[in-house]
């Protein structure tokens, strides 16, 4: 599980040197997705749009892991980024991992931006 932390982190450390794209391109699942605040963007999607976006910085905090079952785990945390084209943006990041030959790959991430919420 700890590995599939340390994937995560190594995801926005690539972001904040504008490298996301090979992130990609490298560790997800061909079928895998995210779901953002304006929609489903597929993983070929991430790769080209990620090749046109600068970097970030950015903040973690409040990881959760789950361990699904022996092939799979569910990686839950906070995230501040920051950028010229995402000014301020804070979200709760949920992210799934599978088992994937001797690595694990990333299958499906979703973003829930902070706001008022009512429950």
């Amino acid at each position: 599980m700890d590995q599939a932390w340390k994937l995560e982190q190594h995801f926005w450390e690539e972001l904040s040197e504008g490298r996301a794209a090979g992130f990609y391109a490298r560790h997800m699942t061909s079928d895998g997705y995210v779901v953002l605040p304006t929609g489903v963007v597929n993983r070929d999607e991430l790769i080209v749009r990620w090749e046109q976006h600068e970097a970030l910085t950015y903040e973690l905090s409040e990881p959760r892991l789950l361990l699904v079952d022996g092939g799979s785990v569910l990686i839950h945390y906070h995230a501040r980024a920051d950028g010229a084209w995402l000014p301020d943006y804070r979200a709760w990041i949920t992210s799934l991992y599978t088992w994937e030959g001797s690595n694990w790959a990333l299958v499906f991430r979703q973003h829930t931006p902070e706001g008022p919420f009512a429950f």
